[in-house]
């Protein structure tokens, strides 16, 4: 009688925990990548944060305060893609938002080009874009189909995501969807399996390619035929709060921010036109308005696809992109930048409130981190502590009096090397052709690099294939990086503080991709069912994330993971 009482226990017991839902996956994973979100800033700008936001993460789940990305390339395609599938991008494949790939046809530079003089900077011209594919144009709302070399798809990603796994691991019936407002983030945080979803800005709305889908849902075509974006135009990008909360009420107009004409670098100047003034749709991305258009259409996204409506696990990836626009064209230490994040915290609180209500949050495992941090503006700097950082001009490298001599040498008047952020690829065929060792060329551009002021450490390919780097931070966050078949011949890596210069007056005031912690650390939240409150001071890695989010949903590791499940997520 005991034994049978004892057993009822155990499954009353059992049930209990089942039903706060400790023993049963979630039916729904929304894991949420905040562009550009460097982890201090949630600190730095928490004056006004409301309770249902940022603090609600902090207060009911476990934030991890020392996150950080272990690859050295901490760009958007290789953060967004390190958290849905755990891998580094050695792994994943995506190491760049631009590489060459070997295994795929070459562009070659053309000499009667003007854009191929000196390295090159519009990689456009020589390089792949990551997640491109000629054989999956995008599909228009009317049914129609773009140039095929529009085309996106993962193609490029070489391992499965968790998205991806839990489709394998539920069948058909689970459904994965991501949303962003940049196509590489959507589709390397969503992956192979279900649909990802990006924003145009010639069609204003959301697309997808025929990759993932052949027609429409309903609920799309009426999403966009709200026309929400064209709704911003006549009004302007205001202040959340009085002036004089700010911490950087006094520094609205810097002389680094980055002028756009008609936008300005005040609030005051912050209007949005009419639609059809050519720097509209840029305007509504340099704006919280990217990150309103990106949780409205999510929101119809959720009510549409029906998720989280079953006891079969769906996952959402949600990238919002406003803190990276924003922060490039402000810097992350700005007045745009502050009151950005404090409305991203009350739009947060709205779509977790809105979970609550269509999903319930006590069904929902909600993960948040980040792609990559940012760098601060050089000028900052130098304005608040005094530094001497500059800005890293690539054209200066093939001027030096060495490689013109080369150049000169060999009857090569096109360039010798490309770069884009973080590689350096030689053009071998025509050294080849012009009698020239690459191997040569190779050594004078690391020992030009070398000796110019601003570079700190300048990699070689063999080397880092052999695996004959330091035993440093740095030696394995650019081993973590490198793929054979896709990475360039050199390396090169700047000073901390220092980023390259953009020959285009309108580029970027500021930048990320650099192997430092400003680059690397990234905030960390998971909030569901039987994750405890708590604060983890003890370093983990984003490459943690995606065999974490496998484990709580009881599914497969996605198939590349070199990462670590967190105890404190599963321990229960």
């Amino acid at each position: 009688m005991r034994l049978i009482l004892l057993v009822s226990g155990l499954l009353f017991a059992s049930t209990q925990l089942s039903a706060q839902g400790r023993e049963l996956p979630p039916k729904l994973i929304v894991q949420i990548t905040v562009d550009q979100l460097r982890a201090d800033l949630l600190e730095r700008f928490s004056t006004g944060f409301t309770e249902g936001g940022f603090q609600r993460l902090m207060s009911n789940g476990t934030w991890f305060r020392d996150a950080e990305h272990r690859h050295a390339n901490t760009e958007t395609v290789v953060g967004h893609t390190t958290l849905s599938t755990g891998a580094d991008p050695a792994v994943h494949g995506l190491i760049g938002n631009n590489f060459l790939d070997a295994q795929l046809p070459r562009t070659e530079h053309n000499p009667d080009n003007p854009k191929s003089e000196g390295i090159v900077l519009d990689v456009s011209d020589a390089l792949h874009f990551a997640t491109q594919d000629d054989n999956s144009p995008l599909l228009y709302p009317d049914g129609s189909q773009s140039p095929p070399e529009d085309g996106r798809s993962p193609r490029d990603l070489l391992v499965t995501t968790i998205g991806d796994e839990i489709r394998l691991s539920r069948g058909a019936q689970a459904k994965v969807f991501g949303v962003s407002m940049k196509d590489r983030a959507a589709i390397g945080a969503t992956g192979h399996a279900g649909t990802a979803y990006w924003y145009n800005t010639d069609k204003s709305t959301f697309l997808s390619s025929v990759f993932y889908l052949q027609t429409y849902p309903q609920w799309h075509q009426d999403w966009t035929a709200r026309q929400l974006p064209e709704s911003y135009a006549g009004s302007g990008w205001e202040l959340l709060y009085p002036e004089a909360t700010y911490s950087f009420a006094d520094f609205d107009d810097q002389a680094w921010e980055k002028d756009y004409p008609g936008w300005g670098i005040v609030f005051s100047e912050h209007l949005y036109p009419d639609p059809s003034n050519g720097y509209y749709q840029a305007f509504l991305e340099t704006s919280p308005a990217a990150d309103e258009l990106t949780l409205s259409f999510t929101k119809a996204l959720i009510a549409g696809e029906q998720l989280g409506q079953d006891e079969v696990t769906d996952y959402l990836a949600i990238s919002l992109n406003s803190v990276d626009y924003i922060g490039h064209t402000f810097g992350p230490s700005s007045l745009e930048a502050e009151d950005n994040l404090k409305r991203l915290d009350a739009q947060l609180a709205d779509f977790f409130h809105h979970l609550d209500q269509v999903v319930g949050l006590d069904n929902t495992l909600v993960v948040l981190s980040a792609d990559h941090g940012a760098t601060e503006v050089p000028a900052y700097m130098n304005a608040r502590v005094r530094t001497q950082l500059q800005l890293f001009d690539y054209d200066q490298v093939e001027q030096t009096p060495a490689i013109q001599g080369f150049k000169m040498a060999h009857g090569i008047s096109a360039p010798i090397s490309s770069y884009t952020s973080p590689w350096i690829y030689l053009n071998h065929n025509l050294l080849q052709a012009a009698g020239a060792d690459p191997a040569e060329a190779e050594a004078l551009i690391a020992t030009t690099l070398r000796g110019m002021l601003g570079v700190a450490w300048v990699f070689e390919k063999q080397r880092i294939a052999l695996g004959n780097l330091p035993d440093t931070h740095l030696g394995r966050a650019v081993t973590a990086n490198f793929l054979p078949s896709r990475s360039g011949d050199l390396y090169p890596i700047l000073s901390p503080g220092w980023f390259m210069k953009d020959p285009n007056p309108l580029a970027g005031a500021s930048q990320h991709g650099s192997p430092y912690a400003y680059d690397r650390h990234v905030p960390l939240f998971f909030m569901g069912p039987g994750i405890r409150t708590q604060t983890i001071q003890r370093k983990v890695q984003t490459v943690d994330v995606a065999p974490t989010i496998a484990a709580y949903a009881r599914t497969r590791l996605p198939s590349g993971t070199t990462g670590r499940m967190l105890p404190e997520i599963l321990d229960w």
